[in-house]
């Protein structure tokens, strides 16, 4: 079976033929270990450390040496992830967000040949005792328009946790306004995502 990441969902939506000749290929490619995900690792493990800062930081510092080069450039963009860490650690308390898991693996069958799947980088409980689900970006501009949004707080709602809608909320927090950001998701908009994902997911397999 064929998988779908939450990262591809919107490459999907917008042209699912194309994206189904993506799938065909064997060799997707991994990438090259980046900055950036040194700084997601470095989140993670700050919750695996229960919220000890320092140990973060260490940790960061650590894995940024061992992997880039020591130079100006690297320099400036090491201190100000170190800033990004702190920023997300202060912004997380000034939220009253309670850290339950990180990564947590889930799969949605949409046809036969294919399903929605990945990780929920963090769920944390807010000040409301509900659920709240980040993902972490670069940007956060425009993200609320995205469909993995309302298909998350509706799989997190109705199946992980079973639990009303509205009990639920997910987002981003966003390297740009160095903050977390999110919404919860009406009924009526849930079912049009759900309908939306199913579309797509109809016409991927069909091209494949």
């Amino acid at each position: 079976m064929k998988k779908i990441s939450f990262s591809q969902l919107e490459s999907a939506r917008k042209n699912p033929t194309t994206f189904a000749t993506s799938l065909r290929s064997l060799d997707a490619g991994n990438g090259r270990f980046s900055k950036y995900m040194a700084w997601q690792c470095a989140i993670f493990y700050y919750h695996k450390q229960k919220g000890d800062l320092s140990k973060a930081i260490t940790y960061f510092e650590t894995t940024f040496q061992r992997n880039f080069k020591d130079n100006p450039k690297n320099e400036i963009e090491r201190k100000g992830y170190v800033e990004q860490l702190i920023a997300y650690a202060a912004d997380e308390q000034k939220n009253k967000l309670t850290y339950l898991e990180h990564k947590k693996r889930i799969s949605i069958p949409l046809t036969s040949k294919l399903r929605l799947g990945g990780e929920l980088p963090l769920i944390k409980m807010n000040d409301k005792y509900g659920y709240s689900v980040y993902f972490l970006s670069r940007k956060s501009a425009t993200w609320e328009t995205e469909l993995r949004f309302p298909i998350v707080q509706n799989f997190v709602a109705r199946t992980l946790y079973n639990v009303d809608l509205s009990e639920v909320e997910v987002g981003v927090y966003g390297l740009d306004f160095k903050k977390h950001v999110q919404q919860t998701y009406s009924a009526s908009d849930i079912g049009d995502a759900v309908k939306e994902l199913q579309s797509v997911g109809n016409a991927i397999s069909l091209a494949l």
